[in-house]
């Protein structure tokens, strides 16, 4: 009898160490969740990123994009809790001739310190409201509505460095190669779509990862 309280302990004892080892394994395997070529790509060729002193988080979007537009909210969302050690920027989509007015609205509007402000608006005019802006004498006069002077924004439109960074855009999304918007990039090195992640919602799942792998990474190299 008392070897069988024994026998009954003893299993008990090992069916507990394995739980726990299993929940070790669980958690060390937790950061590997996502693979190469599964959930996100790596860059044959990787960029170089604005600042190599923070891991940088690039969204590749079109204002003309419907998904673009629903995925708004919740990038900002996610982008109000990244750490300091993450920078995140934009880069809008050139692929026709609105575009090009869209994307130099966007840096135009970012060289005058009003873009966090009007960014919302501009989808919603077009995919709510209808609005097409296939001039910038449009965009100037709709900008207007919300406040924007529309003699500092036209000044801007048209200066070399918003033009400048407009053509920078165009090359960085060579870069990127990606076929659809919006994508992820991450630090220079890698591209995550909606496709490959599973939505675009868990495309940012999927960023937080590649931005802790990132991190420790750093982490390895500086000790």
């Amino acid at each position: 009898m008392d070897g069988n309280k024994t026998m009954k302990t003893l299993m008990r004892q090992w069916t507990l160490i394995l739980a726990l080892m299993m929940i070790g394994l669980s958690v060390s395997a937790a950061p590997y969740r996502f693979e190469e070529g599964t959930h996100y790509v790596a860059l044959s060729v990787p960029y170089e990123t604005a600042d190599p002193d923070r891991i940088e988080v690039t969204e590749y979007f079109s204002y003309r994009c419907q998904h673009c537009f629903r995925f708004d909210p919740v990038v900002e969302q996610w982008k109000s809790s990244l750490p300091q050690d993450v920078l995140f920027n934009r880069t809008p989509a050139m692929w026709a001739r609105q575009d090009e007015v869209l994307t130099q609205t966007y840096y135009a509007l970012q060289s005058i310190g009003q873009l966090e402000a009007v960014h919302p608006a501009i989808f919603e005019a077009i995919h709510l409201q209808g609005r097409q802006f296939p001039d910038p004498v449009e965009m100037a006069e709709y900008l207007a509505e919300l406040g924007i002077d529309t003699e500092a924004f036209s000044k801007a439109y048209k200066s070399f460095g918003v033009r400048s960074n407009a053509q920078q855009a165009r090359a960085r999304a060579n870069m990127y190669r990606a076929r659809a918007v919006p994508a992820i990039m991450v630090n220079g090195k890698y591209r995550i779509s909606g496709d490959l992640a599973g939505s675009n919602e868990a495309m940012l799942e999927v960023a937080d990862f590649l931005i802790e792998r990132e991190r420790r990474a750093r982490a390895k190299t500086s000790n």
